[in-house]
């Protein structure tokens, strides 16, 4: 009985054992799911922040090397012609997808089985597009597939065409109808996906500036409401280094008053004033520099410039601006830093020297810029700056001693090098049959008044050298044709400008009519007569508006880019701040010429713009019968000759340059706009290769898409010229004067010879 009950006891345990396992069983499998549910998820939203893609469109013409080609079509000639294009890959990206959209048209005399087009990538054939002939008097479009592994962080992409239209041993390479003309339309289309880059100040200037990206440089700077001016110019001075960085590319930095944007962004903040993501942010106890994922899309990289108050934040940009390449890891903080000497004049590391001559592989990146390949290259181009106010009147030019060597021709004088500057002629010479070196000096005409001379000297259209400058050197190898069948050159055909060439501005006096917008557009000056804007005063409104501090920021970064040097001396004042405005060039941001003193500089300019109104002068007409009856170019007549005032909208920007009423041969140039978007509108502009051309004279309005420009109001001068100069130019300006000022020396001249020959015919007869 005793053993029954413990059996049924025993059932009864187990019973219960079963029970309680049944149930833990469900509730770890419960908590398993869940725990996998919740991993999943985490690992989704991780996975969905750490990659983030794009797709992005490169037209050709923005990735050709020929810098001349911005539109049209693409040639591809001879029987074997190559177009170049250039592309790069950020860090911070990967290239999922690559395709190239390529459109054509080709000539119907190709042979269909032996022309074609080769699309190469980094010396890896892509693809052979054959040349189909029933679709000759079509254009064709041709996806090509591209594999990602051939894409680097530099890449050259290719088209290699292969024509012919005869079976015969005798084929004329330069035939007319081997030809194929690329659409411009055709497109470069990468699909990118970012990926998280460390948190490591060593990769700087990275992700904020690319080396390899070619797009225009955009930039957040994100500062808390209301910053104070000495923020303000912390952020200048970092935005003029990163402008510096974009050069050709151009650049814009967008102003986001305590908001952060997604994507790479610099934020400056204090230990007291700063943006509210960053409340919880410790303190700094110096000037520091850190690095930090973007909250708001967990993937980007935000730069924190950091101090315990402002004077900490210019030390931090300053050290950005000038020592970055020292920095490493997350956060940098710093101990000292020794500012450099200020400035010189003239000294700004991307201009012509102008103490002595400068060699052409100064000018270059890489010596290998100035050697071209195969019997018709494309150019060797020879970039300049040139400061704005060389002044080179009655000079016969600014002389140049070139030297070149070359693979000798074998049609000799069909061969040759041409020379030219701004798409202008200088001289052109035959290549001789000898590899010797050739040596030339010649002159490039600054002025219209260029002389032939036997010796070193061309005569050229006149012409006058810009603030912006391209020398360019064509060599062109020509074929021998002998009979029916024509002879091509054998073996490796090349041709090189010897970097040791040189170009002499030496010894030309400053001197130049202002107001000259113009000068500004190109080069920033004469704020960037000092390459560090050590005597430049930025005037921005009292209560800066996003507008307001982007437009400045821009325009620093530009500075930047001019110069090749941050702008580490500027100053920056509010409309009150009179002090600020004296002995300085002052440039005036948006609604800050309708403020305090500057209020009373309106009747200086000749025109204003805002949101009550436009007023607008026009300058009188031009005419000089007399002039134009002798030749000579009538000179603009800038006096106003009409104003208007109107109430209209739209978006308008206008730049204005005018003799500072505080201080006699001091520039002011005012930015102003009816809008704040409208401000954005001339930043463009002056980044658009084609309106920027169209900014000079004293006032420039500009529209979207479009630029006029007026000389109009007072003129003065800048700059010092030597001593018999300064008598003869402005003289020279008044042909009539001068002519009877000629006629007056002449009868007092012939009136002592005539009184020296009577005392000496008197003493004659007194004898």
């Amino acid at each position: 009985m005793d053993a029954s009950k413990n059996t049924k006891n025993n059932g009864v345990h187990m019973e219960v054992k079963k029970s309680l396992t049944a149930l833990l069983f469900v509730f770890l499998s419960s908590v398993t799911h869940a725990a996998t549910v919740s991993r999943s998820a985490s690992s989704t939203q991780a996975e969905s922040t750490s990659i983030r893609e794009s797709v992005i469109h490169y037209p050709l013409y923005k990735l050709s090397e020929d810098e001349d080609q911005t539109g049209g079509v693409f040639k591809l000639r001879s029987t074997e012609g190559t177009l170049n294009f250039a592309f790069g890959a950020r860090m911070d990206q990967v290239v999922e997808n690559a395709v190239f959209h390529l459109r054509f048209n080709y000539s119907p005399a190709l042979i269909p089985t032996e022309s074609h087009i080769k699309v190469v990538l980094n010396n890896e054939v892509v693809k052979v597009i054959s040349i189909p002939k029933e679709y000759s008097s079509t254009p064709l479009s041709v996806d090509v597939p591209i594999d990602t592994r051939l894409i680097t962080d530099y890449n050259r992409l290719s088209l290699v065409f292969i024509g012919h239209y005869t079976n015969d041993q005798c084929e004329d390479p330069l035939n007319t109808t081997l030809w194929a003309d690329v659409d411009s339309s055709s497109d470069l289309e990468l699909k990118v996906a970012q990926v998280p880059m460390k948190n490591d100040l060593g990769t700087l200037p990275a992700p904020f500036f690319d080396l390899h990206d070619i797009s225009r440089l955009k930039v957040p700077f994100v500062l808390p409401n209301g910053p104070s001016l000495p923020m303000l110019q912390a952020a200048g001075i970092v935005s003029s280094w990163l402008g510096k960085l974009a050069d050709w590319r151009g650049s814009v930095f967008p102003a986001m008053l305590d908001q952060v944007p997604s994507g790479n962004a610099i934020v400056f903040a204090t230990n007291t004033v700063r943006p509210g993501f960053l409340h919880d942010h410790p303190n700094v106890n110096g000037p520091t520099l850190e690095m930090m994922t973007n909250p708001t899309d967990g993937i980007s990289r935000l730069l924190l410039v950091l101090g315990r108050d402002e004077k900490d934040l210019r030390v931090a940009a300053l050290s950005l601006a000038l020592g970055h390449s020292a920095l490493s890891g997350p956060i940098a903080t710093v101990s000292e830093l020794k500012e450099e000497d200020p400035r010189k004049a003239y000294d700004a590391p991307r201009w012509l020297r102008l103490d002595r001559p400068v060699k052409l592989g100064e000018l270059m990146d890489s010596p290998d810029k100035l050697q071209v390949f195969g019997h018709a290259p494309l150019p060797i181009r020879v970039h300049m700056r040139v400061a704005p106010d060389v002044f080179a009147w009655r000079s016969v030019g600014v002389p140049v001693e070139l030297k070149y060597r070359y693979t000798p021709p074998y049609a000799v004088g069909e061969s040759r090098l041409v020379m030219s500057i701004n798409h202008q002629l200088v001289q052109a010479f035959n290549l001789k049959s000898s590899n010797e070196a050739e040596d030339q000096k010649i002159r490039l005409p600054l002025m219209d008044n260029a002389l032939l001379s036997a010796k070193d000297q061309v005569l050229i259209p006149p012409y006058k050298m810009w603030s912006r400058d391209t020398l360019s050197f064509r060599f062109g190898f020509a074929h021998h044709k002998v009979g029916l069948c024509r002879d091509t050159q054998v073996g490796d055909i090349r041709a090189m400008i010897d970097p040791d060439s040189t170009i002499d501005l030496s010894g030309y006096p400053h001197y130049a009519e202002m107001p000259n917008l113009s000068s500004f557009a190109m080069l920033g000056f004469p704020f960037t007569k000092f390459a560090d804007l050590q005597e430049t005063t930025v005037v921005l409104p009292t209560q800066p508006s996003a507008e307001d501090i982007e437009s400045m920021l821009t325009v620093l970064g530009h500075m930047g880019a001019d110069t090749g040097y941050p702008a580490t001396r500027y100053q920056l004042a509010l409309p009150s701040d009179t002090a600020a405005l004296k002995d300085r060039d002052v440039l005036i941001i948006g609604k800050a010429i309708q403020e305090g003193e500057l209020q009373s500089w309106k009747d200086h300019m000749p025109a204003v713009v805002g949101n009550d109104g436009r007023l607008i002068t026009q300058p009188k007409r031009s005419v000089n019968l007399f002039y134009d009856w002798l030749g000579f170019d009538t000179k603009p007549v800038p006096d106003i000759a009409s104003l208007q005032k109107y109430v209209a909208g739209g978006q308008l920007a206008v730049l204005t340059g005018f003799e500072s009423p505080a201080t006699s041969s001091r520039s002011i140039i005012s930015l102003s706009a009816v809008d704040g978007p409208s401000l954005i509108i001339a930043m463009d502009a002056i980044d658009d290769p084609s309106l920027v051309g169209d900014i000079r004279g004293s006032v420039a309005f500009i529209h979207p898409h479009r630029v006029d420009s007026l000389l109009v109001g007072d003129t003065y001068k800048v700059g010092h010229l030597p001593f018999w100069t300064a008598i003869w130019f402005p003289l020279s300006m008044h042909p009539i004067l001068l002519m009877l000022l000629g006629i007056i020396a002449t009868i007092i001249v012939a009136a002592l010879i005539w009184k020296v020959l009577r005392s000496l015919a008197a003493k004659r007869v007194d004898e």
